[in-house]
């Protein structure tokens, strides 16, 4: 519920037309209206006067150098407003690099596959050429005749 001092100092905020009141207000002043229209026309028909007048104003354009004065003696932001975009790139740069690291600390480590070994057939007797580091090859080399 909307009192009487509310409506009026809603209406020389906002005017005499309740439609360019805030939204949240205007319900409630158009009910308070409805039951209280003879206290409160007169309220609205004084504001709607001065809408009038203050619409007969001329309109002036606002002076060049006041501008400029303006815009120079607002404050300006501290350090630039694109220095988070610099944090977060190097902040990518660096994630990016220790990611690369990793990868290859990982796949460094891994053995190279080995080679199938391969017999040759020599008049003689085979002869195993491959390059193989693995624990039974090993034990074949040391003990030929397991071979």
């Amino acid at each position: 519920m909307m009192s009487l001092e509310r409506f009026e100092d809603l209406a020389e905020i906002y005017g005499g037309d309740i439609a360019r009141w805030p939204e949240g207000e205007r319900e409630a002043a158009r009910a308070l209206l409805a039951s209280e229209a003879g206290r409160l026309t007169p309220v609205l028909a004084a504001a709607a006067q001065l809408d009038r007048l203050l619409d007969l104003a001329p309109a002036q354009s606002p002076d060049a150098a006041l501008m400029g004065r303006l815009i120079s003696a607002a404050p300006q932001p501290a350090g630039g407003g694109r220095r988070w975009i610099a944090g977060l790139s190097a902040a990518l740069g660096l994630s990016a690099a220790a990611f690369a690291g990793v990868l290859v600390g990982v796949t460094a480590g891994r053995p190279a596959p080995m080679a199938a070994p391969v017999a040759v057939t020599t008049a003689a007797e085979p002869v195993v050429t491959a390059v193989d580091t693995s624990a039974a090859l090993q034990d074949a080399i040391a003990e030929p005749a397991a071979l």
